[in-house]
């Protein structure tokens, strides 16, 4: 019972939100846009920590997960959405989960290439490693934090359960594939975390080749979130040797490379 009251006040919140920004926007004049876009990813894929770097930038207004709850016309929210904000270059983040899972699109392609249309720029951004990628997940949910703005003095460990892990990693591996399909025959910036975001030495460049896509002048950049895990399994997972024990006898052996 629990789990359908959420659903009915997810879906009561989305609707509400919706027609309360339909208002608003039918009294707000439109601010002429140099540039839309949308970050298409997977949760826990550095999504949040990239729209930080973009809402640095003064023209540069990167909203969050605005399709999050159920709404009755998603093309026409985001289109209210973009027309509220004032500044120059509109975005927002869309997961691919919030697509098939939440708005129920029937035709995902369809509605990615109606929103590049309209001109919206497509900067999709995936996680190359599908075990890392659930382990993030993971310790997100044992710690209760997905975002940090300060270093934590200790490490706090967990114990994964392999299983569950395991079935993680292979539904990160379907969503990946979903992507896939979504894309299909779009034009794109693709991005991966751990080319582009994990290390700061690439932020620099990652941020001048973002500038390009967008087609503005670039401008200084910062984020003040920091990273909730270690690199070392050993510094977050209690139970380590299991766990790599566990995923050397499985196709994904080779993301356990640290």
């Amino acid at each position: 019972m629990n789990g359908f009251k959420k659903i009915v006040l997810q879906y009561l919140f989305g609707y509400l939100e919706e027609l309360i920004l339909l208002l608003i926007s039918s009294f707000t004049r439109k601010t002429e846009k140099k540039g839309k876009f949308v970050i298409f990813a997977r949760g826990r894929s550095g999504s949040t920590l990239l729209a930080s770097f973009l809402n640095h930038h003064p023209e540069i207004n990167c909203d969050g997960e605005i399709l999050s709850h159920r709404v009755a016309y998603p093309e026409n929210f985001i289109r209210n959405k973009c027309k509220l904000s004032k500044n120059k270059i509109y975005g927002f983040k869309l997961l691919s989960y919030q697509i098939r899972s939440i708005q129920r699109i029937k035709n995902p392609n369809q509605f990615l290439r109606t929103l590049h249309s309209n001109g919206y720029k497509i900067i999709y951004l995936r996680r190359e490693n599908l075990l890392r990628h659930a382990l993030s997940k993971a310790y997100a949910n044992y710690t209760g934090k997905w975002h940090s703005n300060s270093a934590a003095k200790s490490q706090i460990k967990m114990t994964v359960d392999n299983f569950d892990l395991y079935k993680s990693v292979v539904e990160s591996e379907k969503l990946e594939k979903y992507e896939s399909s979504v894309l299909e025959n779009l034009p794109h910036l693709s991005l991966t975390y751990e080319d582009h975001l994990e290390n700061n030495r690439s932020h620099q460049q990652t941020i001048s080749n973002l500038c390009d896509f967008l087609e503005i002048p670039l401008a200084p950049f910062s984020s003040p979130l920091v990273k909730l895990s270690s690199n070392k399994f050993d510094d977050f997972v209690q139970n380590t040797t299991e766990m790599i024990s566990f995923f050397k006898q499985t196709k994904y052996s080779k993301y356990l490379d640290q």
